[in-house]
């Protein structure tokens, strides 16, 4: 008999399954307790729902060095309806990657639209490459609004991220909008899954930071879930925790305690 073994790697972090599959010559209870641990492997794993897919693909693309934005707007130039903010930061995803293309530097995004939280103004987050000391180029991109908040990525907490920036997703997106845009430079998380023998187990290599570890045995079999961080090559301190995160404002756009 052999186990079910998929792994997920995306920068630093990693998602691990271990699981006792169905087979052919299982009795009828059998095969339904494995068929249960079957299906809690996959909800474990599962990349598809909103945050957890945003959160390997940060993971995948960002580290520390990198920069979550946020861009408001002033009275004045607040768009009234969410395709003129959507074509704003169209315009401003074109003109950084111009900006940028004349210089030989390339851009890595993801955005997402937000218009209900806060004082429920039209406003954008997004992730963003750093490049060298760019912090001033991309506020003087956006003609849109005063204050553009720039920070460094928590690259500890990118599930907190995640959430954070799903959140209207997440409650229910106006139909047809998109949970978030990328670009398509981007790189997609490494999948890998193989049969392994029965007696293997499930374990963070050493060093590593155990994010969420879940494990059940039965006479049928087992299933085990592990989510951890990889350690960092080059430690360096953060500009900000997830805590002050959410318990700040975004110029004027109070970030929510509980998000979930």
């Amino acid at each position: 008999m052999a186990k079910r073994m998929k792994t997920i790697k995306a920068g630093r972090l990693v998602k691990t399954i271990l699981y006792t599959a169905p087979e052919p010559r299982d009795g009828e209870r059998a095969r339904a307790e494995k068929s249960r641990m079957t299906a809690a492997a996959q909800k474990a794993m599962n990349d598809k729902t909103a945050r957890g897919k945003l959160e390997m693909l940060i993971a995948a693309n960002f580290t520390g060095r990198d920069l979550f934005v946020t861009l408001t707007y002033r009275d004045a130039d607040l768009p009234v309806k969410r395709a003129g903010a959507v074509k704003c930061v169209r315009q401003f995803i074109k003109n950084l990657r111009k900006h940028r293309a004349l210089r030989g530097q390339v851009l890595r995004y993801i955005y997402t639209t937000e218009e209900r939280h806060g004082e429920a103004r039209l406003h954008h987050h997004l992730v963003l490459n750093a490049v060298g000391r760019d912090i001033e180029v991309i506020r003087s991109l956006w003609p849109y609004g005063d204050i553009v908040d720039v920070e460094q990525i928590d690259e500890n907490d990118l599930a907190a991220l995640a959430m954070y920036i799903t959140k209207e997703s997440v409650e229910g997106r106006p139909v047809g909008a998109q949970m978030w845009t990328r670009s398509r430079n981007l790189r997609n998380p490494d999948v890998q899954s193989c049969y392994v023998p029965d007696d293997t187990t499930l374990a963070a290599p050493p060093g590593c930071h155990i994010l969420e570890k879940e494990e059940k045995i039965t006479e049928y079999g087992s299933y085990c879930y592990i989510k951890y961080r990889l350690p960092s090559p080059n430690p360096q301190k953060m500009s900000f925790t997830a805590g002050q995160r959410h318990g700040q404002r975004h110029n004027g756009i109070p970030a929510p305690q509980n998000q979930a």
